[in-house]
């Protein structure tokens, strides 16, 4: 899904969001050389696979995922970084772009997502790739969270 169809998905919920325009970037270091006026929340978007389902990891981007802690708290399989080919036909997008906003693209709702606590608690706003990775969406975390339930996902909150 293009990212129009994102901002048409957020407009239809009229809810309110700024777009930043980039070159394409690939890693939280490489993104905060555009955002040192912005306050929103940095996280890694990481997309793993546990062979039962697929996870969305949303996780402070100072932090370092620990998979076996997250392993115990879902009471779940170990888990692993997903395919590149499961990442563009569950999520339909590339390295790069891996956002909240590529559920829109998970029609089967394969996905499962989880959110750092720190991220929520710690934050108003926070800034994703509307499925395109040179440009980032800033908006406020509650309407995000909302847009995602409204979509079908239970969102899970966790300490990482």
């Amino acid at each position: 899904m293009p990212a129009s169809e994102v901002f048409q998905e957020l407009d239809r919920y009229q809810i309110n969001y700024k777009v930043v325009h980039h070159p394409a970037v690939y890693t939280t270091e490489e993104a905060d050389r555009f955002f040192k006026t912005y306050d929103f929340a940095k996280v890694r978007n990481l997309f793993l696979d546990n062979k039962d389902h697929f996870y969305l990891v949303m996780i402070d981007d100072q932090k370092r995922l620990d998979m076996k802690k997250l392993r115990k708290q879902l009471q779940t399989r170990r888990f692993s970084f997903a395919s590149q080919e499961a990442l563009e036909k569950v999520m339909g997008i590339k390295n790069g772009a891996v956002s909240p906003f590529n559920l829109l693209n998970d029609e089967q709702h394969q996905v499962k997502l989880v959110i750092d606590q720190t991220i929520v608690d710690e934050n108003d706003f926070i800034g994703c790739h509307p499925n395109d990775n040179t440009q980032t969406v800033i908006l406020k975390i509650n309407d995000l969270l909302k847009l995602i339930q409204r979509w079908g996902y239970e969102v899970t909150v966790l300490p990482l």
